[in-house]
């Protein structure tokens, strides 16, 4: 093997040799290395973040987004930086970004989703006094014929989180279970369930 070969298979072996570099000083404690590190990652993290508040219809929760991002950058420094550290190289720093903040982002909103609805106190409804949810009224207290009749005509899996949200008082995490679905699209399909059915009633 000449010495040009041996320099290639080394760049093949290592291709993502210079974020294993930057991960190095990180893990070593490098301030500029963590500056370094914020400017060039901190809008990934923030775009993972958001397309998960997004999935679970927090879209414009920014406070509860930056506090997503906190615990992200909290996740790669906690024990000692053994997310960071556990960075090899085989996939881009990037990539590996991306799983870390994607994975701490669900696993932050599914838990304030349970707080939110096991608590009703801390109901998104009741959140705001003023705010109304009249399709959920009239679910839950069948009131409307036509409301029942209508959920039938909802596509089958709208139709069983509507009714196991607002008539059987179950949580996200229950609903999730009970149907063997992600968590992260209880609440789009809860809300596309109830869109509907305000629709229907209302025209």
């Amino acid at each position: 093997m000449t010495r040009l070969d041996a320099v290639s298979q080394t760049k093949n072996d290592t291709p993502h040799n210079d974020d294993r570099v930057l991960v190095d000083r990180l893990v070593r404690g490098d301030s500029d290395a963590w500056q370094v590190f914020v400017q060039t990652y901190s809008r990934l993290i923030r775009a993972r973040v958001a397309d998960v508040a997004a999935s679970f219809g927090r879209a414009a929760d920014t406070t509860t987004m930056d506090d997503a991002v906190a615990e992200v950058f909290a996740a790669l420094l906690m024990n000692d930086a053994a997310a960071l550290r556990g960075f090899a190289g085989r996939s881009s720093l990037v990539t590996y970004l991306a799983v870390i903040a994607t994975r701490s982002a669900t696993r932050g909103f599914a838990r304030r989703v349970n707080v939110t609805h096991e608590d009703p106190s801390q109901s998104e409804y009741l959140a705001d006094p003023t705010l109304k949810d009249p399709i959920g009224e009239l679910i839950r207290t069948e009131r409307c014929n036509q409301v029942q009749k209508l959920l039938d005509q909802l596509p089958a899996k709208q139709r069983d989180v509507v009714r196991m949200f607002h008539l059987h008082q179950r949580s996200y995490a229950q609903i999730s279970q009970s149907l063997g679905i992600p968590i992260g699209s209880v609440g789009p399909t809860l809300r596309r369930g109830e869109a509907k059915l305000r629709e229907w009633i209302e025209s």
